[in-house]
């Protein structure tokens, strides 16, 4: 997947939606205008010639959603979860930002090594930002996974 280049997007206006846009204390029926990869206009009754039209009845417009509490396992315990995998699934549901408990082996608390070699995969062609969030390697307690036999 590759990223799309926002320049030689045409426009896209959504139509119909309910937007909820809390910076503003907009919460009610709108249409919204995007150029170039941008919010040009949100108003009633908006229209652009040559835009590309998605009927947004029923549906909620809202800016990206942050999950401050992602469990991606990566780097140690990638059979339960990837960058990749966990940050697929975070755009399909609208999420913009995720950031990621430090539950990885070794502790995520910096985007170097094996997770800056995953954020440079796959996972960077989604419209996503991840944020390791982790205490220092210092503090951090680790837990250790599968658990030792007693």
């Amino acid at each position: 997947m590759e990223r799309a280049d926002l320049n030689t997007m045409p426009s896209l206006l959504i139509k119909n939606g309910r937007v909820i846009d809390p910076a503003s204390g907009l919460d009610g029926p709108a249409d919204v205008l995007i150029e170039d990869g941008h919010i040009q206009a949100v108003g009633r009754g908006l229209d652009r010639a040559g835009a590309v039209v998605f009927d947004a009845t029923g549906l909620v417009v809202a800016p990206g959603f942050i999950d401050m509490h992602v469990h991606l396992r990566e780097p140690g315990i990638e059979h339960s979860e990837t960058i990749e995998t966990g940050a697929r699934a975070a755009a399909a549901g609208g999420f913009t930002s995720i950031c990621c408990m430090p539950n990885t082996l070794p502790v995520n608390d910096n985007a170097t090594g094996d997770q800056l070699q995953s954020l440079n995969g796959p996972a960077s062609a989604l419209p996503l930002t991840y944020s390791p969030s982790a205490p220092s390697p210092k503090t951090a307690r680790v837990r250790r996974w599968p658990p030792s036999a007693p």
